[in-house]
């Protein structure tokens, strides 16, 4: 799923903005948290209250 971070994250050396896009996986299917890979290639988790869920144009 596609996410828009409604917060800006910070997870060691690296900043993420508020407003940013990634593509996203559930951490579990009934759980809302996400992870992402940052540029730098690590790992990043993000809580529901830190993003917001982007429609594709398939899902419209």
């Amino acid at each position: 799923m596609r996410i828009k971070l409604t917060q800006d994250l910070v997870c060691g050396n690296d900043t993420f903005l508020k407003g940013e896009e990634y593509e996203a996986i559930l951490i579990l299917p009934r759980s809302t948290t996400v992870e992402f890979i940052a540029d730098s290639g690590k790992k990043v988790r993000a809580f529901n209250y830190e993003y917001a869920k982007v429609a594709s144009a398939t899902e419209i």
